[in-house]
This record gives C-alpha cells, structure tokens and sequence, in this order.
C-alpha cells in the first residue's frame, strides 16, 4: 500500500522517541536471548532431569534390594527336608485310612508308638512339644422326612432308613453339651472333656470348617496313653455323626530350630468313605537369635524407613494431584507397595505378640498343647504380602529401564491395545468356563480332574499351556475326543491367534508413530558426559605417563639442558 513521504517520516521520528524511552538493558529482555543463554538452559534442564531419574534409579533400587532380602529370609532352607522327614516317618500310612473309625488305629501304630517316653521321635532328630490333640465336629442326626408334598433330595434315604445325616456345613454343626457317650446334657462342672463343645485356634479354620469342636488333648509320653483312645472307642466319640476329626501335634527340631506344625484332616461325608488331608507348616518362633539375624534386623528397620518416606510422598502426590493421581499406573503401584508394606508391618507385629503369648502360656503349663495355628495363619499372611511386594517391585523397576526405545515401544504398544484386549479376553474366559461346565457335567462322575467346577477350569486351563492327560478320556472315546479337539482347535488356533494379531497390528501402529520420549534423551545426554569424562580422564592419563616419560630420561634431560 502507497504511503505519502511526510508520514514515512512522522512514524519514523515517532519509532525513535519510543526508542529513547527505553534503555538498552531493557531492549535486550525484549528481544531473543543468545544462543548461548538458550544453550545453557537447556542444559539446566537436563541436568535437572538427570539428577531426578538418579534420584529415583538410586531410591528404588535400594527398596527392591532390602525387600528382596526380607523375602529371602524368609524362605526357611531347610523346610522341605524337614516336613519331608515328618511325612515319612507320621504320615506314610494314611492312605490306610478309610473310614473315620481307622484314625484310632493310625494313632496307635504310627503316631505314638514312634515317639519316646522322652519325647523324641523315631528318626532321632525332632521332639514332641506338647499334646497331640484331636478334635472333631459332628452333624445331628435328623429323622428324614418328607416336605410340602415333596421329596428332598438330601432326604431321600427315609424311603428305607428311619435317621440319616447330612453333610456339614457350618450352619448346621452340632454345637451342645453331652455326658460321656453322646447322652444328656451335663452340668458343666468340667469344660475341657472330650464331650464338651468349645472353640479353639485351627489351620484349618479358613477352610469351610468352624474352628470349634470337640476336643481331647493326649500325652503319648506316659505309658497309659493307649487308655484315652480305648476310653474313646467304647464310648463311640466317633460315631456316624462324625464328619471331620483332626489330629494336630507339633515337633521341635533344635538342630535347625524350626518347630513343624502335624495337622491331620479326616473327612467322612455322607457318602461314606473318609478323605484324608495333612498340612505340615514350618516356622521360626526364635528370631533375631542368630548372627545373621541382625542383617535382618537392618534390612527391617531400613525397610521402615524408606516406608515413611514412601507414605510422604504419596500423600503429598495425592494431595496435590487428586484424581489424576490415580490415573498413573506407575504411581498407583507406588501406592499399592505402601499400602500392602503396612499390612506386612502389621502382620509382623502380630506374629510377635502371638508368638510370645504363646510360649508365654507354653511355660506355664508344658503339658498341654502348643497350639501356634495363630501365628502359622498369621506367618502365611506375611509370607503372601512381601511375596506380592517382591513382586511389584520387580515389575515397578521396569520404569527404571524406560530410557530405552524397545520398552517404551512395548509400553505404548500395551497401552494402545489394553481395552481390546479386556474384551477379548473376556471371550476366552467365557469360552473356558463353558468348556470346563461341560466336562465337569460329562465326565465328573468318572474323571477326578473334572469333579468339581474348580478342578474342571484349572484342567481346561492346563489345556491352553499345553498341559493335558490324555489318560482322562479313555472311558469316553468318542465324547473325550470332540471335546479335547474342538477345545484346542477353538482355543489355540483361532482365539490365541486372534490375541497375537491385534498384539502385533498395535504394535506397527505405534511403531510407525514412535516419537523418541524425553528420558531416552536424559539418557543420551548421561552416556555422552560419561563418554567425555572417560576420553578426557584416558588422554590425561596419556600424557601423564608421557610427561613422566620424558623427565626420567637422562639423554633428553641432559640433551634439552644443554
């Protein structure tokens, strides 16, 4: 656009008083900074980025080293060795039990005659601590009737038997008072015989059994201890109402210092034929005995303080970023770590004070039962807890790696594929599921891998691992053959195949969008100045050892002086 002379001149005059207002400091911040300026910011900020991701290599790693080391020991080497030995000297004979009435003669010949009057063992090496204890729950015995015109299924025994008994359930245990003999009810002057029902502490107490029964605790030290199973068998304390009794004693091995929990589970159902069940638990009562214990002890006492300062900082994340707090997958297993470290803190605390009330009530009366079923469970809950925080560490060290372009790669390419993934895994579950309700209807009367849904699923699961018997369909050639081929055709070769493309097509996707992230710079940038430093540190080196060289060589020296 045409612009007359005279006003040319007016804005230029005017551009020059603007000008002369303003200093030449100040006309510098205005304008761009040098290049130099910009060159040594940029360098703050990586810096700035180095020292965090060091910071935070360093910080982790000292937390997945000290809770790798609590897990350690607390895997007990000698713990198969030692319930090895105890089944093979106790338990070799259990399969010999078929109704509940046997548990009278295993006790007899191959519990207590395999323990001294000194309370030693057979293989020489463990001691009885205690009494063995049995206990038993029972059912009542209902006369069988009809119901609104109906026969139930659970009745139909009263067609040719005037009384039948059910199955236990925790509902429906016999929980009342009887004189020996199962008959009346006594007056309650003594509230420890065997016919008298009271709670007590059992492992097997998360199972579907109650933890109450009827219990008789027997020392098979003294000589007359066969008198106690002879007293019970006349007077039928296992009878056809029996639908559980358990056998519990513990051993004491001071050559390794491990006790060993013996529980004994033996099931009779309706249907008649006992199952035998055992649990062997070992455990240390006695820390912080050893030498090695202190390292222990260390490890514990960082480990509680790296939780403060975990706790610190999540409270602080929290707080500051509120819900996208929680939209961080990284920083939601930094939450899960703390809140399941305060649950293994608690547990420990418990396992303390257990431990000690219950050695404490031990001394007072050394002839009881050493019942730790308590501090077992609450062990198991411990050892479950930094088993998953072992875990999550391990898993929460690959954000340590992230420098790295394949697994940032990897990171988007999960990300990316996530919510297709959840759909079509969905249709795999289902699919298993289907296949597992199947065979647990078609072969579950024959086939123990399918009698019961849990077992019908973890075997359609071994399925897709590769994992079968094929032993399992030989009664039922024609079913058993469509039923394993269609599940592997269906499952391995349409379904598994369809995972692995979407897997792979988000992959490319992303592959072809990857933009290097910011760390893989921060890391660049730390391998460069180490390469720097390293040259820089060698050719100082070489000419040390040149200038060196040349001072303590007479004929240069004499040479150069003359």
């Amino acid at each position: 656009m045409f612009v007359p002379k005279g006003m040319r001149r007016a804005r230029k005059a005017q551009r020059a008083r603007a000008e002369a207002h303003f200093p030449k400091e100040e006309k510098a911040e205005v304008g761009i900074p040098p290049r130099k300026d910009v060159d040594i910011g940029r360098l703050t900020l990586k810096e700035a980025g180095l020292y965090n991701l060091v910071l935070e290599t360093g910080r982790y790693m000292i937390f997945v080293l000290l809770v790798l080391g609590i897990a350690h020991t607390m895997a007990v080497p000698d713990a198969y060795h030692l319930s090895n030995s105890v089944e093979n000297t106790f338990l070799s004979k259990l399969d010999k039990i078929n109704v509940s009435l046997d548990v009278y003669y295993w006790m007899e010949n191959e519990v207590f005659p395999k323990v001294s009057a000194d309370g030693y063992t057979a293989d020489g090496q463990s001691v009885l601590v205690g009494a063995v204890r049995m206990r038993q729950v029972r059912v009542p015995l209902d006369t069988c009737v009809f119901h609104g015109g109906r026969v139930s299924s659970a009745r139909l025994l009263s067609l040719y038997f005037d009384l039948c008994a059910e199955d236990y359930t925790r509902g429906s245990a016999v929980k009342g008072h009887y004189h020996p003999g199962w008959t009346g009810v006594p007056n309650l002057t003594n509230t420890s015989g065997p016919w008298i029902y009271r709670q007590t502490d059992s492992i097997w107490s998360l199972y579907r059994y109650d933890s109450g029964g009827y219990v008789i605790d027997i020392d098979p030290r003294p000589p007359d201890h066969n008198h106690h199973l002879s007293e019970l068998r006349n007077m039928s304390w296992i009878d056809r109402q029996t639908r559980a009794v358990f056998v519990d004693f513990t051993l004491y091995n001071a050559n390794v210092d491990l006790f060993n929990v013996v529980s004994v589970l033996v099931e009779t159902p309706a249907i008649g034929r006992a199952r035998v069940q055992f649990d062997l638990p070992v455990l240390r009562l006695h820390l912080y005995n050893q030498t090695t214990d202190l390292v222990l002890l260390t490890f514990q006492i960082a480990y509680v303080i790296f939780l403060a300062y975990f706790i610190y900082y999540a409270v602080r994340g929290i707080l500051k970023d509120r819900i996208e707090y929680f939209k961080d997958v990284w920083k939601v297993l930094d939450l899960m770590v703390v809140i399941l470290s305060l649950i293994a803190v608690a547990a420990f605390v418990a396992r303390m004070i257990l431990t000690e009330n219950t050695l404490k009530n031990y001394r007072e009366n050394n002839s009881s039962f050493l019942n730790i079923a308590p501090v077992v469970l609450v062990d198991r809950t411990q050892l479950i807890v930094v088993s998953i925080l072992a875990f999550i560490g391990c898993c929460r060290c690959c954000k340590l790696l992230r420098g790295n372009n394949s697994l940032y790669l990897m990171q988007k390419t999960f990300g990316r594929v996530i919510s297709p993934m959840l759909s079509h895994g969905g249709v795999i579950l289902v699919l298993m599921f289907s296949y597992g309700m199947l065979g647990n209807i078609s072969f579950g009367g024959y086939v123990e891998s399918y009698s019961t849904i849990y077992n019908a699923f973890l075997t359609v699961t071994d399925f897709v691992i590769g994992s079968y018997q094929l032993d399992d369909y030989v009664m039922f050639p024609t079913l058993g053959t469509i039923f394993f081929i269609s599940f592997v055709l269906i499952m391995n070769f349409v379904l598994l195949n369809f995972f692995a493309t979407v897997m792979m097509d988000a992959f490319f996707v992303e592959k072809e969008t990857f933009v290097t992230p910011e760390d893989r710079e921060i890391v660049t940038y730390i391998l460069n100045r180490a390469r720097v430093r390293l040259s820089g540190w060698c050719h100082g080196q070489a000419e040390k050892r040149t200038n060196d060289g040349v001072e303590s060589d007479p004929i240069r020296t004499s040479f150069g002086t003359s």
